[in-house]
This record gives structure tokens, sequence and C-alpha cells, in this order.
């Protein structure tokens, strides 16, 4: 049997190898799914994207058509943000600003049936096609991010209570700059080291981590670091790379 994508990434992340996750945050065309597909998964960003309930059914819909990962990444560490997102039809969840436990257990009860957490079963997209009760406790997927010293301070706590739950840690390094003093300067060597500290804890217990890479140079620097996660770019910086590919063919 043919396994699926979605297993392919949980046993990609389990193994911690190299991860590559889509960025999509401004298009409302379900068809920017089929151009993304390359990738081992694509992230719909609610958090700073144009995202409401009717704009993200029909990207989640094309996702589940494709057989693609759809991770969305959600406003807040609140029960009905995360759970609404999962009935809608997302695969798993970006958890951003997560700094304490109970942040976690607020995502863990969002996305896993009793006893493990405490959802319902409802929405169009709760379930894939064919997939089990026992299939959907297992099959969802959780990236939390940290994006401040704190989080970084509760990583080791947060990994060794809900690590089970965890698919991958995610560095927002805007953020994090912004909350270690030094806005906008991602490449501080003071904040860099923070970074380091991040992938160090993960590689001490296992764990898949990445860190948000705008351009190819710095996905290449994070890999270097210990990054096995690559969350990357926006649909627009696609668009203009591949446009300027046929660009620099004109004579």
């Amino acid at each position: 049997m043919t396994m699926d994508r979605y297993q392919h990434l949980k046993n990609l992340l389990k193994e911690r190898k190299p991860v590559a996750i889509a960025h999509v945050g401004s298009s409302t065309t379900p068809f920017v799914v089929d151009a993304v597909c390359a990738a081992d998964a694509v992230l719909f960003d609610k958090e700073h994207g144009v995202y409401g309930t009717e704009e993200l059914i029909p990207l989640t819909l094309r996702c589940r058509e494709k057989g693609l990962p759809s991770i969305v990444r959600v406003e807040d560490s609140q029960y009905h943000l995360i759970a609404r997102t999962i009935d809608l039809g997302a695969d798993g969840i970006m958890l951003p600003r997560t700094e304490t436990l109970e942040q976690l257990k607020c995502a863990v009860d969002a996305i896993h049936f009793a006893p493990v957490g405490r959802t319902g079963i409802g929405g169009w997209g709760i379930f894939r096609d064919g997939e089990t009760y026992d299939d959907f406790q297992k099959g969802r997927f959780l990236f939390p991010q940290i994006e401040s010293p704190k989080g970084l301070a509760n990583l080791p706590a947060m990994l060794d209570t809900y690590g089970e739950y965890i698919d991958g840690i995610i560095i927002g390094p805007s953020d994090y700059s912004i909350q270690f003093g030094v806005p906008c300067q991602v490449d501080h060597p003071d904040l860099v080291a923070e970074f380091q500290r991040v992938f160090d804890v993960c590689r001490e217990r296992g764990m898949s981590c990445g860190c948000f890479a705008p351009d190819a140079e710095h996905l290449e620097r994070y890999q270097k670091m210990g990054a096995n996660i690559h969350w990357f770019g926006d649909e627009l910086t696609y668009m203009r790379i591949g446009l300027q590919h046929y660009l620099d063919h004109i004579s």
C-alpha cells in the first residue's frame, strides 16, 4: 500500500529529516494549492493573512483533493480558534507566541478527542476520507512557535510535558527580535545565539525544529545551525522568482 503524504510527513518529522513547508498568506483562490504541491505541506496564515472561515474552506478542501497536508497558523492559543480550524479541514496548526504549558494544553485539547483532549466531532472537514477515530488522534500536526526569551526558557518543560503531541518547534524570528529588544534585526548575533539555543534544546530531545526563512540564504544558515523544518517565503515571492526566471530568458 502506498504511504499517503500525511504519514510521510509524520515520518519525516519523527526522524528529523528535512521538511519543506510552503507559505501562503494572501491568495484566496484554491488553485494556489496546485502551485505549491511540491512542498511537504502548505501553511495558510490566519494570524497575519487575509483568511476568515469563508476563505479557508476552499483552500483546505483543495488540499484534501490533492492529498497535501495543510497547516493553519491560528490567531492565538484559544480553544475555539484551534478546534474550529480543525473542523474546517486543516490537518494541523501552528501556534504563535507559545510560552507556557497552559497554551500547549489548550492546543492539545482542541486537536484531540478524549481522553487526550476534549474536542468534539463536528464540521465538514474534521475527518479525511476513510479516516477512523484512532487515525485522527494520531494524524493531526502541532507546531508551536517560539518567539520570545520566555518561550525559550520554558521550552524544555513544554517538550518534556507535551512533546509526544508536538511535531516540530518553529522560531518566529521577527517577533522574537522585538521581544529580545533588537526589533527586526533578525541577524543580530545575540539573537542568532538565542535561535541556536532553541535548536539545541530540540536536538537534545529528538524534536524537529525550524525557523521562518525569508530567503534561500537564511534557509541554508538555519539548516547549518540544526534546523530540519524549512518554512520559507510566501506565494508572492514564489511568483516573482518564477516570473524573473522567464524574464531572464528574454533577449
